[in-house]
């Protein structure tokens, strides 16, 4: 579980601008790559409830999928909101918090 936070933290804080299109302009992609982009996003979705359930199993689905997309919410505002973004200790911080929310009971 945090080797997957510690890569998707690393990749959000070098590609800000991606989670920024992601987040923001999906809808504005042709519909074959918004189609695409959108099942891949399910895709890593289903990933990640597949390590939480390793961690934490018997999480009810609905409650795993809100406590991933929380702790991977926190991370893409973060990394997008101005000096915040830039803290040298962002990393560290955000591990922190994505591991308490994923951990959490």
């Amino acid at each position: 579980m945090h080797l997957l936070l510690r890569s998707y933290i690393e990749f959000a804080l070098q590609h800000s601008h991606l989670i920024g299109l992601l987040i923001g302009e999906l809808d504005q992609l042709p519909e074959k790559e918004r189609r695409a982009s959108k099942q891949a996003q399910r895709g890593y979705l289903a990933l990640w409830l597949r390590v939480l359930d390793e961690v934490r199993p018997g999480l009810d689905t609905a409650k795993a999928k809100i406590t991933v997309c929380a702790a991977l919410t926190v991370v893409d505002n973060a990394v997008r909101t101005g000096l915040l973004g830039r803290r040298p200790d962002l990393a560290d911080r955000l591990a922190e918090i994505g591991s308490a929310l994923l951990l959490s009971r």
